[in-house]
């Protein structure tokens, strides 16, 4: 089986990718190693992190047009004797982003941003920025589990009578 390398610029995004960090990744590419177009590609639940990451590049990098694709994958559990157990669909989103001109403009194609708009969204995001600071960061985000309930003492059920077949009370 021969197995080769995936191209750079094929940016596949999971449940578990980082907005800011494939962001940075795709500046990367663009900027440093001057590729002209990125491919993106979602299944599920990882789409709405792609759409996010879409926006914010077409916001922050000035002349990319957009071609969508939407489809449906197909997932199956099979026996151990062939037959298909069981099947689930999937929605499926492929996005393309270009500085150069695609040569159809069908079903799909986003034009590039306009100047004007772009820089409307830029002075939008830098008020939120500074907005948030002002408020001393409330609001930011912080790590998973992070926050535990109070702690309630040690040994016993808290002042509550004890379980069934436990030790009575001491008085």
């Amino acid at each position: 089986m021969d197995k080769t390398k995936k191209p750079a610029n094929d940016i596949r995004i999971g449940f578990r990718s980082r907005v800011g960090s494939v962001i940075s990744y795709c500046e990367k590419l663009l900027k440093e190693n001057n590729l002209r177009t990125l491919n993106f590609s979602a299944v599920g639940g990882s789409i709405g992190t792609l759409v996010n990451v879409v926006e914010v590049l077409k916001m922050t990098t000035p002349g990319l047009y957009q071609t969508n694709r939407i489809a449906t994958i197909s997932y199956q559990s099979v026996e151990e004797g062939g037959n298909v157990q069981n099947q689930k669909l999937y929605p499926k989103l492929e996005v393309v982003l270009t500085l150069d001109k695609p040569t159809t403009s069908g079903e799909g194609f986003q034009d590039v941003l306009s100047e004007e708009d772009r820089k409307k969204l830029l002075e939008l995001r830098d008020k939120r920025r500074e907005e948030r600071q002002k408020r001393g960061g409330e609001g930011e985000r912080r790590g998973r589990g992070t926050r535990r309930p109070p702690f309630r003492g040690g040994r016993g059920r808290g002042g509550r009578p004890p379980m069934r077949g436990g030790r009575p009370p001491m008085r």
